[in-house]
């Protein structure tokens, strides 16, 4: 790895150090640490990672999406309550149709903003609203289930952590990474830096909004996904949909991601997950209340979002 190659990836080896630091401090807080204590920590960081991970997508394009927490939360709704009581073949196939409706719900979102042009946090506020409404209809209270065998698929059996830790690392591998090399990703990148000079160099800046949406729904679906398979039923709450964006924003941030768009990665996110499960563990280890946790996290992001601000002006002052 050269100079320049040190300097692009500096961000995600500062969050990788981060991570490292609040995981050594709470494995030292345990009496022991095995496959059993990893698989908690997989499972623990898996549905905000892809959450973030979609968050990540959208605000790179210069986008923010207030909807994706709701997405996972009715896909985790409907997929509990139709998988369960199914056999692997059948829960299988629904599972598919589940990434489709959410891919489908976040192209439709994509749709809205680019047609109506209103801003991305009014219409996605609003079909938050929406969505978490449809997920109390389709489960009034918790409750559902999935087939063990998919749900072992997703979370592994004791103490085997490594099913949860190849639905983190898959998402980047079949979706990131090609994306990334795409010519969509070439454009996410472009309307995230300047949405007039993409225009200008042929860029359909709407049709990539709808599928960076698009892609951003796919990944709250496989949240959903995630959450039914570890939880094995549904949580249809408010309060579980805006903690879970506000946790994939932080996650996005945390992990390099510009709040003003056209910069991060994928990696960044899916690490900072790891920062976002240690810091209210390492807290209630402590007694305390690990509600104080979202003041941490808070104060952690603002930081972030200050010195990621000043590094930019810098760079942008020696151009």
């Amino acid at each position: 790895m050269n100079l320049i190659q040190l300097k692009r990836q500096s961000w995600n080896l500062a969050i990788i150090a981060l991570a490292l630091v609040l995981g050594a401090w709470r494995i030292s807080q345990l009496p022991q640490f095995g496959a059993y204590e990893a698989r908690t920590f997989v499972l623990g960081i898996l549905p905000i990672a892809l959450l973030s991970m979609g968050q990540a997508l959208i605000i790179i394009g210069g986008g923010i999406n207030l909807a994706i927490g709701a997405e996972a939360v009715l896909i985790n709704c409907l997929s509990a309550k139709y998988m369960l009581d199914t056999s692997f073949s059948k829960s299988l196939m629904l599972a598919f149709v589940f990434i489709i409706v959410g891919v489908l719900i976040g192209a439709l979102t994509g749709w809205i903003i680019s047609v109506s042009g209103i801003a991305d946090i009014v219409v996605t506020l609003a079909t938050s609203f929406l969505l978490v409404g449809v997920a109390m209809y389709v489960m009034p209270q918790p409750g559902g289930g999935i087939n063990q065998t998919l749900a072992d698929l997703i979370s592994g059996k004791v103490p085997n952590f490594i099913p949860p830790l190849i639905c983190l690392i898959l998402p980047i591998l079949l979706i990131w990474i090609p994306l990334y090399r795409s010519k969509l990703g070439i454009s996410m990148y472009a309307i995230g830096s300047n949405k007039e000079a993409a225009f200008l160099s042929g860029v359909n800046v709407n049709l990539t909004r709808i599928k960076l949406y698009a892609f951003g729904g796919l990944f709250a679906a496989l949240s959903g996904l995630a959450l039914t398979g570890i939880t094995l039923s549904s949580s249809p709450f408010a309060n579980i949909s805006n903690t879970a964006t506000l946790n994939s924003v932080a996650g996005a941030v945390l992990g390099g991601v510009a709040l003003s768009g056209g910069v991060g990665g994928l990696v960044g996110p899916a690490i900072a997950a790891l920062i976002l499960y240690f810091i209210p563990t390492i807290l209630l280890a402590f007694g305390i209340d690990p509600a104080y946790s979202q003041i941490v996290t808070g104060a952690l992001t603002i930081v972030v979002v200050l010195l990621g601000g000043l590094l930019r002006k810098r760079t942008a002052g020696k151009k």
